[in-house]
């Protein structure tokens, strides 16, 4: 037996002691850096919501002035973009910081000695969105928040957790990774204390000037609520440092990879996603609150508990989303295509900054269960390998991967296909037969368990009765296939593209929901299948459901779980893969699964 535990993790960080202003809001924008008169857009924002700007690819300049606080003076700063698609050249009052590639994690510049501190500081950014990578549009602009940062000398870059449950006893092992950087130019010594739950710990340590230091501290909690996508508990863990004081919130699981599939707390699970595509005519790529919460609780209500989101980093208010409700996934850097992506070389800089900068950033996340490497690669073993390797190093606690669509191709086996150097084997499978597709990878790579990371048949329109073709036909060819974990559709929602086969609509029309998140038909053809039960029924004043067996898909226990109907509600028992039919005395005529999380899943005659 084969089996990679994975532990963790944490989220949402919430500082004090550092001071922060934002420079969200209208800046002056142009697409020509010399322009007398120049535009106004908003930040965040993309330029291509805009009629004028809306099919613009090259290069926008976005412009605003700002002035520092007189109380900052003495104190080192910093300026901080959450994310620029995609390449970005950031200038300060003439004086050019930097540039940064990628267009989905954040990055930052020291500017302590280049601010003007009498008057107006003007900054630049020069946002280029020509890089393509994917069938999805590629939204120019600053994407995400721009905050200016002030601090003393040290501070706490970031607190990575690991935690390891004893599910026996109860207990957790928590083991918190600290990141300090020392901006002045002298040593410090500085009291790190951390608490959990009145649980406490402290450690001094020395930074040396103009330097950066880790060090790792543990302690043990007991009676820990774990985290599960139907019980999503979080913890809260404060770190005070240099009178600084930061607080992350955090979950308790296992994860457990093993032959025959993927285990979540001790218990085996088989679970159903989508793919979303980060898109929206109204809000680009920048993802508010409203939009993530809307699409993350119409894929709860239908059933999602695992998924492969999409091909790049997710934006973190999303990753809190998840976090929050209960959902488990994969993150990736996008790198996609084949052969033709020139990304694609070992031990490539630029990819290896990507994954960096994805790591560190939501390394504390307990709804990522692991990391791609990239999308459809093909041949490219040596890529995949090196990457693997460096994902490793930066994050030894979780499962690391790719995305294959070539593994059952008669060319490619376990001495040249990368699957051989992956945790698991996510593949992608539009063929009429997956369960044939995964019998043949299975045959290759028989300790691997296989996820469909895309799954679905092809793009069906866009209209309020548009189903899904052949769904139930493939479906029906999963069973059998008990080390299959799960399927992701491609996709959830339909989305602005470009990319050759794209209708004049100019919108992919794969989803279940429409660009303006109404759901299809598919919806509920898809929510049906994803239904955690077999079927409800209600007849002569008796209520009855049918679990699911362990050889279907989804299976897992269904703890916590109620029935609910116009006026009341019943509490279940606990629901396991293959249990007997539960039948009770009922008053109500109709009735909705709800989950512990408050999702409605099915309904009494469905599925």
């Amino acid at each position: 037996m084969r089996w990679i535990p994975i532990f963790l993790t944490l989220t949402a960080p919430v500082w004090a002691g550092q001071l922060q202003e934002s420079l969200n809001g209208t800046w002056q924008f142009s697409t020509n850096e010399t322009a007398a008169v120049w535009d106004t857009l908003p930040v965040p924002g993309n330029w291509d919501t805009t009629e004028r700007y809306s099919t613009y690819k090259g290069k926008g300049w976005y412009r605003r002035e700002f002035h520092v606080p007189p109380e900052w003076k003495g104190k080192h700063v910093r300026l901080r973009f959450d994310a620029v698609y995609h390449d970005a050249t950031v200038t300060l009052n003439g004086m050019e910081l930097g540039t940064h590639i990628g267009g989905y994690t954040p990055f930052e510049f020291d500017v302590t000695d280049k601010l003007k501190w009498d008057g107006a500081n003007t900054v630049t950014v020069c946002a280029d969105n020509t890089f393509r990578r994917g069938a999805w549009w590629h939204w120019g602009g600053i994407s995400r928040s721009v905050t200016l940062i002030s601090h003393d000398g040290v501070r706490l870059v970031w607190q990575h957790v690991r935690a390891e449950p004893d599910l026996n006893a109860g207990t957790a092992k928590i083991f918190v990774r600290y990141k300090l950087a020392n901006d002045g130019d002298n040593d410090r010594q500085v009291c790190v204390s951390s608490e959990v739950e009145n649980v406490k710990w402290e450690k001094t340590v020395t930074v040396a000037a103009r330097s950066e230091q880790q060090f790792e501290l543990s302690t043990t909690l007991a009676n820990v609520r774990l985290w599960h996508f139907d019980h999503p508990n979080l913890y809260r863990l404060t770190t005070r440092v240099a009178g600084q004081e930061k607080t992350d919130q955090f979950g308790i699981r296992k994860v457990e990879v093993r032959e025959d599939g993927l285990w979540l707390n001790g218990e085996k699970v088989r679970l159903c996603g989508f793919n979303r595509v980060s898109d929206s005519r109204e809000y680009g790529n920048t993802e508010p609150d409203v939009l993530v919460r809307k699409d993350v609780d119409l894929m709860k209500r239908a059933g999602a508990n695992l998924a492969r989101l999409m091909h790049y980093p997710q934006a973190p208010n999303l990753l809190d989303y998840l976090d929050e409700k209960g959902m488990l996934i994969w993150e990736e850097i996008p790198v996609w295509g084949g052969t033709d992506d020139p990304n694609m070389k070992p031990d490539n800089p630029v990819t290896k900054q990507w994954l960096r900068e994805m790591i560190e950033r939501d390394y504390n996340h307990p709804c990522i269960i692991g990391w791609s490497v990239g999308n459809e690669l093909l041949q490219h073993y040596d890529y995949v390998k090196t990457m693997i390797e460096y994902s490793r190093v930066l994050d030894p606690h979780r499962l690391h991967t790719y995305v294959s669509y070539s593994g059952a191709r008669k060319e490619y086996n376990p001495t040249n296909d990368p699957i051989s150097v992956s945790d698991i084997l996510l593949y992608n499978s539009y063929g009429p037969s997956p369960g044939k597709t995964a019998a043949v990878l299975r045959q290759k790579w028989p300790k691997l368990p296989i996820f469909f990371s895309e799954f679905g048949s092809r793009q069906f329109g866009a209209s309020a009765d548009a189903r899904i073709p052949g769904l139930a036909e493939r479906w029906a060819d999963l069973k059998g296939h008990p080390y299959v974990i799960g399927v992701s559709l491609w996709t959830f929602n339909d989305y602005r593209s470009d990319y050759k086969g794209t209708p004049p609509s100019g919108n992919r029309e794969w989803g279940v929901v429409d660009v303006n998140r109404r759901p299809k038909a598919a919806y509920e053809e898809i929510r049906q299948l994803y239904s955690p039960v077999r079927s409800i029924t209600i007849k002569d004043g008796m209520v009855r459901i049918e679990p699911r067996g362990p050889d279907e898909i989804p299976s897992y226990t269904l703890r916590g779980y109620k029935l609910q109907w116009d006026g009341g509600e019943m509490p279940l028992p606990v629901l396991k893969p293959g249990d007997p039919i539960w039948t009770s005395p009922i008053k109500a005529t109709k009735v909705s699964l709800v989950t512990p999380t408050g999702y409605a899943v099915a309904e009494s005659g469905s599925p």
